[in-house]
């Protein structure tokens, strides 16, 4: 095999030691140096993976948020919608109220004005009745040419009233 080698200008020698070394370099670069750059590379490599999930997780996380808070704010919205309906409707219940009671207030203002007008009516009658009676009495007592008693004077002034009743 020597010859084989030496014809073809290759020392064999050479080439075992040189075979030998670049074993012992190969088993070199593995153990301190690939195996270190690969782990090296797997934790880049899990990192990296990790960080994709994380990123993925936060914008599942954010997309649920962003619902929750559409959610809320549609809630809101109603309920505002709500409470100012409920406000428009309180407010349209106290201006009825306030007009019924103003109208009633009216009203009754009214119907005491008209039972005091009444009143003031017949007690302006009355006192016209009481003074056109002294005035007949006074007629009555010229026309007589004496001064009537004071029993004539209440009988001319009770027919006076009761005529006067009766015409009005």
């Amino acid at each position: 095999m020597g010859d084989l080698f030496g014809k073809l200008g290759i020392d064999w020698k050479l080439l075992l030691f040189q075979v030998v070394n670049f074993l012992i370099l190969l088993f070199l670069l593995k153990k301190f140096l690939y195996k270190p750059i690969l782990n090296l590379l797997e934790k880049r490599q899990t990192k990296i993976r990790d960080g994709l999930k994380k990123a993925e997780e936060s914008e599942r996380e954010w997309q649920k948020i962003k619902k929750i808070k559409e959610k809320e704010t549609m809630k809101a919205e109603e309920k505002a919608v709500q409470i100012i309906a409920k406000a428009r409707q309180s407010a349209e219940a106290k201006e009825k109220e306030i007009l019924e009671n103003t109208s009633l207030k009216t009203e009754k203002m009214i119907e005491e004005a008209k039972i005091n007008i009444s009143m003031e009516r017949e007690k302006i009658t009355d006192e016209i009745k009481k003074e056109m009676a002294k005035y007949i009495i006074l007629a009555a007592g010229k026309v007589l040419g004496r001064t009537l008693k004071e029993e004539d004077e209440k009988k001319i002034a009770e027919e006076t009233l009761n005529a006067l009743n009766k015409n009005a």
